[in-house]
């Protein structure tokens, strides 16, 4: 009934991260979400402890595996009644949340491999609260990994290693262009395990995440090399080194003004209109034979600028239709269907392509036909697959929802007959009790009572267990006073005395009752069930040793000085624990004048009612 109470209210946090064996650990575990494979999950953990750990954000305090019944399965919090663990700010984290810790777990043994022995720092600041960054210290240098995009990466304070950039941490096109590429990390889930994927962003083209983890090092000034920056390194080189294109040669027609030719080239390159660029150098370079003195020097640094402009656009020119024809030629479909409007955009009001570029366009085009046609292939494939997969799955859930069905009336006509059988254990139990008969029907009614609680089995509470073994036993002992065991009454059996009213209490039970009370209230505001024994433990002194009428006296006194519109607080105790509920609680219920149903079941579902309309009330107070 604790677990119940529980799900009732006490902990409505979802948490799908955790950590292993104490609260500082840094190796970090995902909550799976399904039940199935949370069982499996429980059994490959069995022998270890989890905790909602310092380093995820945590209070410290020890978590379990919690079924999802409405919501998936999660982690919880192990209940706090002495309310000593601060308050936990970890609500409805994802598996997200642990990724920080996940980037030792797969990066150590490959830096290990390349010579480095890494140290790892978890940064905790105000600005940079604890997984937002992390530190790995390489032999002098440093890579800094951002994980989080509420704190944005210092790019010039970053002089001694490498800036790695998390999920949804944005850099902007300048710095992007100025770097010429920046590293980028995200996480996947596999089971109960994250993985973590490298990518290189480089500008106009997007992140390449196609390689892995293996392919890429850490050079001699703590640089992560990976192989897209090795290729764009290289296709720089190579763009340095190409010829400048020779200045086409027209002729002018009419005369030109030298100033207006001048003020026109550097609107031009100011507005980085190119085609305009490219034809005013041109005509200025024609111009320059007419020049001398001041005009020259005005004209010359006029070109001087219209060349660089043209230059640099020639440059990233040719670097896109490099990595178009490079993506067209590895299949890499993301990066044909990325660079090729981008391409177009970027030719657009500049010189006619080249034919060999029309090559490069065309190529690209039929590649990007191609992979429409087959995605839209395998997506009917797979289309078919989940029809066939849901079909299949719909029959199995079926058939285990008539095997459930079947397994659920059989275990509700066994429960039905061991009521029965209970209820018969009663009838003559009060008959024994009752009324006067011969030693032979006292016998045949016992052996009916034997009967009868073998077949109720486990229904029976441990009072009516005993009750049955004392009739077994006065039955079969020999009498040693006939006259006295002919005379003596099977009534003599422990009864609960009357219940005292108020004012005859004993004196002694008075503070008992003000401490039960106390702490049944406190177990209300926090929606949680209790028992007898915790309560003593919880009390100690306060509570001394009580018989099962002194309990029941005190019960009686806490629910009669409660407000009249209050529920009982003792159905607390009776959701608690079945057996006080069955042994006391209908006691209890008799003294205030409340009834009591006689079916086990149906007092269940009372005690389970009257405890959630006390959580309800409590929660408005």
């Amino acid at each position: 009934m604790l677990a119940k109470g529980l799900a009732m209210g006490v902990d409505n946090r979802q948490i799908q991260t955790a950590v292993l064996a104490d609260p500082e650990s840094d190796d970090p575990v995902v909550c799976p979400t399904d039940s199935d494979e949370l069982d499996e999950f429980r059994e490959e953990f069995a022998d270890t402890t989890f905790w909602c750990g310092i380093l995820l954000g945590g209070c410290g305090g020890q978590l379990t595996t919690r079924r999802g019944n409405v919501r998936v399965s999660h982690f919880a919090h192990f209940p706090d009644p002495d309310e000593l663990l601060p308050e936990c700010g970890r609500r409805s984290r994802g598996v997200a949340s642990a990724d920080h810790l996940y980037v030792r777990t797969a990066t150590q043994t490959w830096l290990r491999r390349q010579g480095h022995a890494p140290r790892y720092r978890y940064i905790d600041r105000d600005d940079a609260p604890v997984g937002s960054l992390v530190e790995i210290e390489l032999d002098g240098y440093t890579l800094l990994l951002h994980m989080d995009p509420a704190t944005p990466p210092d790019w010039d304070a970053a002089q001694a290693g490498d800036i790695i950039l998390g999920p949804g941490v944005q850099v902007d096109h300048r710095t992007l262009a100025r770097r010429g590429h920046v590293n980028r990390i995200k996480f996947v889930s596999e089971g109960n395990q994250r993985v973590m994927m490298l990518g290189t962003e480089l500008p106009y083209v997007g992140t390449d995440w196609d390689f892995e983890l293996a392919d890429c090092t850490v050079d001699e000034h703590g640089r992560l090399i990976t192989p897209v920056v090795t290729r764009a390194e290289a296709a720089r080189a190579a763009a340095e080194r190409a010829p400048v294109p020779r200045p086409r040669s027209e002729k002018t027609e009419g005369p030109v003004q030298i100033g207006t030719l001048t003020r026109l080239i550097n609107t031009a390159v100011q507005k980085k209109e190119i085609a305009a660029v490219r034809q005013l150098r041109d005509t200025a370079q024609l111009q320059i034979p007419r020049c001398e003195s001041q005009a020259l020097e005005h004209l010359q640094r006029a070109i001087d600028r219209a060349s660089g402009l043209i230059d640099e656009q020639d440059h990233a020119r040719r670097r896109l239709f490099a990595q178009l024809d490079e993506a067209v030629r590895h299949a890499h479909v993301y990066k044909v269907t990325t660079l090729t409007p981008h391409v177009r955009r970027f030719v657009q009001g500049d010189a006619p392509i080249t034919p060999q570029e029309t090559g490069i366009l065309n190529a690209a085009d039929t590649f990007l036909r191609d992979a429409r046609e087959q995605a839209a292939r395998r997506q009917r494939a797979a289309e078919e697959r989940r029809v066939a997969v849901a079909r299949e799955r719909e029959a199995h859930h079926a058939a285990k929802a008539e095997e459930h069905k079947g397994r659920r009336e059989a275990e509700a006509q066994e429960r039905k007959a061991r009521n029965r059988a209970r209820g018969q254990v009663q009838h003559i139990a009060g008959r024994l009790r009752r009324e006067p008969l011969s030693a032979e029907q006292q016998k045949l009614l016992v052996d009916e009572l034997v009967c009868a609680a073998k077949e109720a089995g486990d229904r029976l509470s441990e009072a009516e267990q005993q009750k049955v073994d004392e009739w077994v036993a006065r039955i079969v002992a020999p009498a040693e006073e006939p006259e006295t065991a002919g005379n003596a009454s099977p009534a003599a059996q422990p009864q609960l005395d009357a219940i005292m009213e108020p004012a005859k209490l004993p004196e002694r039970l008075v503070p008992a009752v003000a401490a039960v009370r106390g702490a049944l209230k406190k177990a209300a505001r926090e929606r949680t069930v209790t028992s007898w024994n915790r309560l003593e433990q919880q009390l100690g002194s306060a509570l001394p040793s009580l018989t099962s009428n002194e309990r029941v006296q005190v019960l009686v006194q806490v629910d009669r000085s409660a407000a009249d519109d209050k529920p009982l607080l003792s159905s607390l105790l009776a959701a608690g624990d079945p057996h006080f509920a069955y042994q006391y609680y209908r006691h209890v219920l008799g003294a205030l004048g409340l009834d009591a149903p006689d079916d086990d079941e149906d007092l269940r579902d009372v005690v389970e009612a009257d405890a959630e309309q006390v959580f309800t009330d409590w929660r408005l107070c």
